[in-house]
């Protein structure tokens, strides 16, 4: 006759499993932090590594209930991310504070709210691809949702050079989590994505709670796209109207 599972021994036992492999995983980052430094690795070979662990991070914080891992990992990401190709001296700093950020999030017995996560996740390093000290930089933070590689490059080095932080989510299912969890200051989607289109994810987004007061607009290339968006949410259109259709839709939210 087989024992009853008790539930509550079963998730102290999945917490630490799941304590054990994030900190081993972070050990990995300073140590490859360490040996960046050190110049005992290449930064090709320091970035390959880095990348890899804060994957894994974000789909464990995800898979194993914890949310504010999971956010600070794809943060750390999206970091890493982009034409990244050198780890300087500040770069280091940078990640190295992101994997302190992680290693509190991994020992935090309670769930923080919204409110608390949004003040975490704002105060972790941003990188730009350019020199920011002739430019000003807003407390803006805009959620950009799009698959293509070639237009979040395009349009987050647009919305950095205007001063705005952007978050790239290549999933639009995963973009509602991390919306809902987060709510940013704005949330653009690209209108043809695979599994859900843009114009979909923002009228459900607009639909709950968490998020319906948050400003919206669709990125498209088609003229046509205009008449079929619902009110209140803006449109974007990529090419050389993208300026000034991004331009209105900071002036109409008041985002500027």
């Amino acid at each position: 006759m087989s024992l009853p599972i008790d539930t509550d021994d079963l998730a102290d036992q999945l917490r630490v499993e799941f304590r054990d492999d994030a900190q081993d995983r972070l050990a990995l980052i300073y140590q490859t932090l360490d040996k960046r430094a050190e110049n005992k690795l290449t930064d090709e070979e320091a970035l390959i590594l880095l990348r890899r662990e804060a994957s894994k991070l974000r789909g464990i914080g995800s898979s194993c209930g914890f949310p504010l891992v999971n956010l600070i990992a794809h943060r750390l990401e999206t970091y890493l991310s982009g034409n990244l190709s050198r780890l300087n001296e500040r770069q280091i700093e940078d990640v190295t504070a992101f994997a302190d950020r992680l290693s509190v999030a991994v020992d935090r017995e309670e769930r923080p709210d919204v409110a608390t996560t949004n003040q975490i996740i704002r105060t972790l390093p941003v990188r730009y691809e350019f020199d920011i000290t002739d430019i000003e930089v807003h407390d803006v933070e805009i959620m950009l949702v799009t698959p293509s590689k070639v237009v979040s490059k395009l349009v987050s080095t647009e919305l950095g050079a205007c001063g705005f932080r952007t978050v790239v989510v290549r999933d639009p299912i995963e973009s509602i989590a991390l919306a809902v969890r987060m709510p940013p200051d704005m949330i653009i989607a690209s209108a043809v994505m695979d599994g859900l289109g843009g114009m979909d994810l923002l009228r459900g987004l607009k639909a709950m709670t968490p998020t319906h007061k948050v400003p919206m607009a669709l990125l498209t290339s088609l003229d046509s796209a205009v008449k079929d968006v619902p009110e209140g949410i803006m449109v974007i259109r990529v090419g050389t109207n993208f300026g000034d259709d991004f331009a209105a839709a900071i002036t109409k939210f008041n985002l500027g």
